[in-house]
């Protein structure tokens, strides 16, 4: 398929395999904008490029956690909505432990107005019916409401002058902003070096065997590691102290995670119980929280890979049995969200600089900025090698949105799938600014529908 791009976005094609071995064509594009006084987003001069791999808090240390994941994957279901950066402290909140960030996403409110005048060709100019008066303003609706805990540093030191760990929880002032990074969640990992004394006390089956320990490298700073184990929710994340290591260890303090649901935030007691293997997994689940990307190795999303045994690696099979698409959304559960239009806004409450442009203080004193999504509509022109299949145009879903505040940049990527029984032989992709859409629709349309859009207002 020859792949022509129009538009100054960077844009790749390539081709995919579904879970029954049939072929398709992904199209994938990624749009970088930055935001006015009003919030509402506008091109940056620079655009990103498409992101082929996973990126890394830090690109020397495996371990450091993903904050963006590659724009290759072939299909996600849902769309992604992650936020990339700092939660910011409110200044009536420094003197005290705790304060709440959170995002909102929702659709506009809109008015139906008219009738199209006739048909048009663009498959994705919508077709609207005919209502009663009654029905003609339609309420928009809240699609993510997402509210997490910011904790001020804490600690559990090890007071203990017997030998056995006994350790008291130490808070420290809150600082002006947070890291949204994987390692202020919930995890982590438990690592001996092979010069410890500890190793002497365990039993060399928990251990890694002696000629394969020179391969294991996480990072600059580790010598040859005997013993590791990481939590499976989050390897990046931080209290978390397996069994072995909280009993043979007994390490001085163990430094504790500061972005948690509201309602279960981090005690002592959650530390032990994971250190036993006693924490339930409904409640490590909700342990583990965050803004930003859910590790690949959580259970939760573990799952959708499917059943990878012997059986599939030998099989040569595209996908193991019971793979899901679904496995492709990085974001927690609850920031993903169905298809979005491109004219939905998002709330950003405590998660930018007080002085960031278009933010504001509200009556509470916490900063918030809302950011208007661009009205953007993204599609290729398809010609077959058929010369009996007519040509056509093919939305491209946006299916994730990556909102970096502390950078006042918004990434946004669409993607769309042609199958392969379409034969495709040229793919053309366009991009139509909100301009060039009420241009184009004008030829088919009356006014249908007004947005209402709180930018524009006073």
């Amino acid at each position: 398929m020859n792949f022509i791009n129009t538009t100054n976005h960077p844009a790749l094609a390539f081709e995919g395999v579904d879970q029954l071995g049939q072929s398709f064509h992904v199209v994938v594009t990624r749009q970088t904008y930055t935001w006015n006084e009003q919030g509402l987003l506008i091109l940056a001069d620079e655009q990103d490029p498409l992101r082929l791999e996973d990126q890394l808090v830090d690109t020397k240390d495996l371990m450091s956690g993903i904050v963006e994941e590659s724009d290759l994957a072939h299909y996600k279901p849902k769309c992604d909505v992650i936020i990339k950066g700092h939660a910011y402290a409110p200044k009536h909140k420094l003197n005290q432990d705790s304060f709440t960030a959170s995002i909102k996403l929702q659709s506009p409110d809109y008015m139906v107005l008219g009738e199209p005048l006739a048909a048009t060709k663009y498959a994705f100019v919508a077709q609207s019916s005919r209502e009663s008066a009654k029905d003609r303003y339609h309420a928009g609706q809240v699609l993510i409401d997402k509210t997490l805990t910011i904790l001020s540093p804490r600690y559990l030191l090890n007071d203990s002058i017997t030998g056995n760990s006994h350790y008291k929880l130490h808070i420290e002032p809150m600082p002006s902003n947070v890291s949204l990074n994987p390692s202020s969640s919930f995890g982590g990992y438990s690592l001996i070096e092979d010069n410890h004394k500890a190793l002497k006390y365990i039993d060399k089956n928990e251990l890694i065997p002696e000629d394969n320990r020179s391969a294991i490298k996480l990072n600059p700073d580790h010598g040859v590691i005997a013993y590791l184990q990481e939590d499976s929710f989050n390897p990046a994340g931080t209290g978390y102290c397996s069994f072995i290591y909280h009993k043979y260890v007994q390490p001085p303090s163990i430094t504790l995670s500061q972005v948690h649901h509201p309602d279960l935030l981090i005690s002592e007691s959650l530390v032990n119980q994971v250190a036993k293997d006693k924490l339930d997994r409904d409640t490590h689940n909700q342990l583990v929280a965050g803004f930003g990307v859910r590790a690949k190795s959580h259970p939760e999303r573990a799952k959708l890979v499917g059943q990878v045994d012997e059986d599939f690696i030998e099989s040569g099979d595209a996908y193991p049995k019971g793979f899901d698409f679904a496995m492709w959304n990085g974001a927690y559960p609850d920031q993903q969200t169905s298809l979005l239009m491109g004219n939905e806004w998002l709330t950003l409450t405590n998660l930018c600089k007080p002085d960031t442009k278009a933010a504001s203080i509200d009556k509470n004193g916490n900063s918030q900025l809302t950011l208007y999504l661009p009205e953007t509509i993204a599609y290729v022109a398809l010609a077959s090698k058929n010369a009996q299949t007519m040509a056509t145009e093919l939305p491209l879903r946006l299916d994730t949105v990556i909102i970096s505040p502390d950078n006042q940049k918004v990434n946004l990527v669409w993607r769309a799938i042609i199958i392969d029984d379409y034969k495709p032989r040229k793919a053309t992709l366009f991009v139509l600014n909100r301009d060039e859409q009420q241009t184009l629709a004008a030829q088919y349309f009356t006014e249908a529908t007004k947005v209402i859009r709180p930018y524009e207002i006073g």
